[in-house]
């Protein structure tokens, strides 16, 4: 029978609270770096930076006070110590109150962003559990709640293992488990389940990771916008790559961005278009670059089309098929196929070209998404692939692969960009954006000029 969290006791009990214990404040550091423990998780009081949204809001420390139901002194500490994390002014006294500077807009702007996620975390819960006192004061949907807590929690709902997310975070398996076991009681639902292969989440518990996971990027992105006003561009951008993208339109974009930003951190995931859009949608990812799937906007996605890309049939150098002008597909009906997954763009797209020519599905076509396997295969047999010209691009440079001189009629498919559509793009993502949109535009004139070429 699956347990709850709450019912699998701890092997050992802190001393004290792992996840509570007082500490003085910590700076962020002016290139943007956060503590690694907390996983991308700012080391910054929500608490103290809802104190600082209300005085914005009410631009007077006495109404924030009141509203907030604090001392003024607790408000004008948070705004201190938030100052000296951040090392720079948030709000200037004037005669019409408490106004933010150029620093404190940016932060606000972003926690106000923060502070609409906690809410629809709160929303969902109200749909199942409809007590509206329960969502009111209920620390995790009114940012009164430690970001420690929900560090073990997101570290927790990340790996399905307290021991992974206590290492991650280096403190005790029984620390994660204590915070989580509190969240689970605020909540009086459980958030995850025990199984044999770790701690798998409820339908809840990855509602309420995705709207944290989304209020802790706005605060991210708050500390970069702030250290760009100082002149540096500052920050991560984390890019979902498709078959497409891997070869050229991202490596590239990449290169050129760090050429001239060479303070960024870049990374990479790769994997199927369903794992990537959640991740995208839960805030770990900024964009997918690929093939363009039909249908894949919701309210919360937006595509951006780069160009049109042409599919082509590719083989080794001195296949027996090399060289022979106006093949047909009806000439490569009995040929040995490697084909994408039925479910992608490029799949589709030759379904359809097959059936309007009245032909078969090839038989024991090999299956695959991966450059690496794919090149192996073709390069150690007579088979044939189903691909862009782009993503040979090196292949096709040192003499291994090659495209065959046959024309797939339609099979033109629109490659872009998907990136969230109700928030803005970080200072650092902005700066990719830019340059993919030049990289794009470079692949478009490279396309066209080898199209011309090949018509002569």
């Amino acid at each position: 029978m699956d347990e709850k969290l709450g019912d699998v006791t701890p092997d050992q009990t802190p001393a004290d609270d792992e996840i509570t214990q007082a500490r003085t404040p910590q700076p962020i550091l002016q290139d943007g770096t956060m503590n690694k423990r907390h996983s991308g998780i700012p080391e910054l009081s929500l608490r103290h930076l809802k104190a600082a949204l209300y005085v914005s809001r009410l631009k007077s420390v006495t109404r924030a006070a009141s509203k907030l139901n604090r001392s003024q002194t607790a408000i004008t500490k948070a705004i201190n110590d938030l100052e000296t994390q951040l090392h720079v002014p948030l709000f200037e006294r004037s005669a019409t109150g408490m106004l933010p500077t150029v620093f404190g807009e940016a932060l606000v702007g972003r926690v106000a962003q923060a502070e609409k996620e906690f809410e629809e975390a709160g929303k969902a819960y109200g749909r199942l559990v409809p007590n509206t006192m329960a969502i009111t004061n209920n620390p995790i949907f009114n940012m009164e709640i430690s970001y420690k807590r929900l560090a073990a929690f997101i570290n927790l709902y990340d790996s399905s293992d307290i021991a992974v997310a206590a290492r991650k975070l280096a403190i005790t398996k029984a620390a994660v488990y204590n915070s989580n076991r509190q969240l689970e009681e605020l909540l009086d639902i459980p958030l995850f389940e025990r199984e044999p292969n770790g701690f798998v989440p409820t339908a809840y518990c990855s509602q309420l990771a995705r709207h944290v996971k989304l209020a802790f990027s706005q605060i991210r992105h708050a500390i970069d916008e702030i250290i760009s006003l100082n002149g540096v561009t500052c920050g991560h951008v984390s890019i979902g790559t498709l078959p497409y993208s891997r070869t050229m339109l991202t490596p590239r974009t990449i290169i050129n961005l760090l050429n001239e930003q060479p303070q960024l951190d870049i990374s990479t995931r790769e994997g199927p278009y369903a794992m990537l859009e959640s991740q995208l949608r839960n805030g770990d990812l900024d964009f997918i670059i690929g093939a363009i799937r039909e249908n894949e906007n919701g309210q919360d996605l937006k595509t951006e089309m780069l160009f049109q890309d042409k599919l082509s049939v590719i083989s080794r150098q001195g296949h027996p098929l090399a060289g022979i002008k106006g093949l047909t597909l009806e000439e490569l009906n009995d040929a040995q196929w490697v084909l994408p997954a039925p479910s992608t763009p490029a799949r589709q797209l030759f379904d359809e070209i097959l059936q309007r020519h009245g032909l078969p599905q090839p038989k024991h076509a090999i299956e695959t998404s991966s450059l690496s396997t794919l090149r192996g295969l073709l390069l150690e047999s007579d088979r044939i692939a189903l691909l862009s010209a782009h993503q040979i691009y090196y292949e096709k440079q040192y003499g291994l692969l090659q495209p065959l001189n046959i024309e797939l009629e339609d099979s033109d498919r629109p490659i872009g960009v998907t990136m969230r559509a109700n928030t803005s793009l970080s200072p650092a993502a902005e700066l990719f954006l830019q340059h993919l949109r030049k990289v794009a535009q470079s692949l478009r004139a490279d396309t066209a000029n080898t199209s011309q070429l090949e018509k002569h």
